[in-house]
């Protein structure tokens, strides 16, 4: 089940990385050629991370993406978190979507950053926003942590009945 979700998201993001206009192919013809690639675009991206001049919304949405992918390609991810945190605050659909995607995916249930997390969802489960009221209950139901169940269970049965 996992290999098959996996899948589905290595997909999906592939799909979103061509959207965005990247060729990314980081299949090397070796492994050594590979390691050597991803670790150029992780210190890429990165270095723009960290960069004097703001990011954009579409910019940190292409650059967490790519992160995501490295990840389901194998690789540790060890930063891009906030970004991705920072995301959830977009009135854009897709750069929400990539930012609670890579949460869901990424963070784990006793991160510092469940606090943040929990206030850009109840920030969506309020906007009366069908759509990020979805992505919003998707990734509770993804991240499952103890905090999350506690924040949301008087919210989520109100907001399934209601429709």
């Amino acid at each position: 089940m996992a290999h098959i979700l996996s899948q589905s998201l290595l997909h999906l993001l592939t799909a979103q990385l061509s959207l965005l206009g990247t060729n990314y192919v980081l299949k090397g013809k070796s492994k050594e050629a590979e390691i050597k690639r991803i670790n150029k675009e992780l210190a890429n991206i990165r270095s723009k991370f960290k960069g004097d001049k703001a990011l954009d919304g579409y910019s940190k949405k292409k650059y967490v993406c790519k992160l995501l992918f490295i990840f389901l390609l194998g690789h540790d991810i060890d930063f891009g978190h906030m970004e991705a945190v920072n995301l959830l605050s977009s009135n854009k659909y897709t750069e929400k979507q990539i930012g609670y995607l890579f949460i869901s995916v990424l963070v784990n249930s006793n991160s510092e950053l469940i606090r943040l997390i929990n206030n850009a969802i109840k920030n969506d489960l309020a906007s009366r926003n069908p759509t990020f009221m979805c992505l919003a209950l998707h990734c509770i139901a993804n991240v499952g942590s103890r905090e999350m169940g506690e924040a949301f269970a008087a919210d989520i049965p109100r907001i399934l009945v209601a429709g």
